[in-house]
């Protein structure tokens, strides 16, 4: 399952969430562009081009997979072509303001110079019709991944009606 969500959104923390609460694999799309570039972030060219397909070929490999971050328009039906489902984590414009004024102020940094990009990127992967759903953003964060869960599940289930294993060798 590819969870799609804007900064702010509560990605992190849900990842933080389910992993300390779940035996799926979870990545975090940054944290995995970041260690697989030896640690730092890349230039935008290098991240698309020789980091980013790493990280995909990494995820095909793994068995119930969860990646929360947030691709364009191209990364997202790559990542459907190899049987992800995507869910958009929705949070109101108010709302992410709120929580980059909060990082801010508790962090010292924000990267609020991306919201119109970022919300670009989410009307361009709607007007694709590239969200198989959405999960409510403004939940609590265990009740986020507590729907993450039960996707995944529901997942698997139709994965056995099928006749198949599972989800091993296609990801969430």
């Amino acid at each position: 399952m590819f969870v799609i969500g804007v900064s702010c959104s509560g990605k992190t923390a849900i990842a933080r969430h389910l992993r300390a609460t779940t035996t799926l694999n979870v990545v975090d799309m940054d944290d995995a562009i970041a260690r697989v570039n030896g640690g730092t972030w890349p230039d935008i060219e290098t991240k698309n081009t020789v980091v980013l397909p790493k990280v995909l070929d990494e995820l095909r490999a793994m068995p119930d997979v969860v990646l929360l971050g947030s691709l364009p328009v191209d990364g997202t039906r790559q990542l459907r072509e190899i049987g992800f489902t995507t869910m958009l984590l929705r949070v109101s414009q108010a709302e992410l303001r709120r929580r980059h004024s909060v990082r801010l102020a508790e962090e010292g940094w924000t990267n609020v110079q991306w919201f119109e990009y970022e919300q670009s990127v989410i009307r361009g992967l709607r007007d694709n019709d590239l969200f198989d759903g959405v999960i409510d953003g403004e939940q609590s964060v265990a009740s986020v991944a507590a729907e993450i869960v039960t996707l995944v599940d529901d997942h698997r289930s139709r994965g056995r009606e099928r006749g198949r294993s599972g989800i091993q060798g296609d990801v969430s």
